[in-house]
């Protein structure tokens, strides 16, 4: 992966991809949707912070306002 790094850098993320499916399993590579009320449920008490890392343009404030309440 270094030689294709300093050769081809636009075919590293994919080739990272598919090692990763190679030696460890296809559930790391996917995307998955997540449901804030699933992370709500799996938090252990109030004491226990959630952390979101959001993509620019991501407001989460109208699903966040229903768990406030």
């Amino acid at each position: 992966m270094i030689v294709l790094r300093c050769l081809r850098p636009d075919r590293l993320i994919p080739a990272c991809t598919d090692f990763i499916e190679e030696k460890m399993k296809k559930e790391f590579t996917e995307i998955k949707p997540t449901r804030l009320s699933d992370i709500y449920e799996e938090s252990k008490d109030d004491k226990e912070p959630i952390i979101f890392i959001l993509s620019p343009g991501v407001d989460p404030s109208d699903v966040l306002n229903t768990f406030a309440w």
